[in-house]
């Protein structure tokens, strides 16, 4: 049996929806008795919308950047949390930060939106309204990863790096495009795999991986048969033992 773990955003879901021909490949996959892993940066319950949307046959999913690991019946085998305290101070600094957009904050399951500035274009999470008051996201007090939108790629990267170097000993932020996904320290979309690995006992050399980000890195980098989508920057290509222009093409070559 081998394993394929996929990043949705940008990945299988590439041209702003998932393709027919990526479906018809992964049920193939499975038909051959293999597995098929969701490994995003979304919440579940963001990613369960997109799986419901277009019948994605996910057997595990990896969420948060490799900080939660649940099997297809939403059970919880992994998790992962922010320290509280520090996850207040993000959030005051996302406040101060020029070209902040809003923050996202998930829970381990759900997530919350808190606008800071309605005056920027949201590009990450136009649709997604805030469900609850700043005081009550305080309050809250369970932070599995805290989302930070900006109005550009550049901005992103910047304070990525700038929040790795203020907070070295507690987090991880990875930049994910128009966002910067902040974690656990330690805790990457690889990591998720890898405890994967060890619950269903698979061999590293049976696990296969493809993305198309920043942080998708470790993902890509996870057991040298990585991955990188053709759209993905040209410098992260480095990272991966393939590119393909789709999932679809990169099952032809390992199946």
């Amino acid at each position: 049996m081998k394993l394929l773990a996929s990043d949705y955003d940008g990945t299988l879901k590439y041209l702003d929806h998932v393709t027919q021909q990526d479906l018809d490949s992964i049920h193939r996959w499975k038909d051959a008795g293999n597995m098929f892993v969701m490994d995003t940066g979304r919440s579940m319950e963001s990613i369960l919308e997109e799986v419901g949307k277009y019948n994605i046959p996910a057997d595990y999913y990896i969420t948060n950047n490799g900080g939660m690991l649940f099997d297809r019946d939403g059970n919880e085998l992994f998790s992962s949390y922010l320290d509280p305290l520090m996850s207040h101070d993000i959030m005051y600094l996302a406040k101060s930060i020029p070209g902040v957009v809003s923050y996202v904050v998930n829970d381990g399951f759900h997530r919350h939106r808190i606008i800071v500035n309605d005056q920027l274009e949201e590009k990450r999470y136009p649709g997604l309204m805030p469900d609850i008051s700043e005081q009550q996201l305080l309050d809250m007090g369970k932070y599995a990863q805290i989302v930070i939108s900006y109005e550009t790629q550049e901005e992103a990267s910047a304070i990525a790096r700038k929040l790795n170097d203020r907070f070295s000993s507690q987090i991880s932020a990875y930049a994910n495009k128009y966002v910067v996904d902040v974690v656990p320290k330690g805790i990457s979309k690889a990591h998720g795999l890898h405890f994967l690995k060890d619950y269903l006992h698979i061999e590293e050399t049976d696990i296969y991986a493809i993305g198309d980000a920043e942080n998708d890195i470790p993902l890509m980098e996870f057991a040298d048969q990585g991955c990188c989508m053709t759209s993905g920057k040209k410098e992260l290509h480095a990272h991966a033992k393939y590119v393909c222009d789709n999932i679809s093409d990169y099952i032809e070559l390992i199946i």
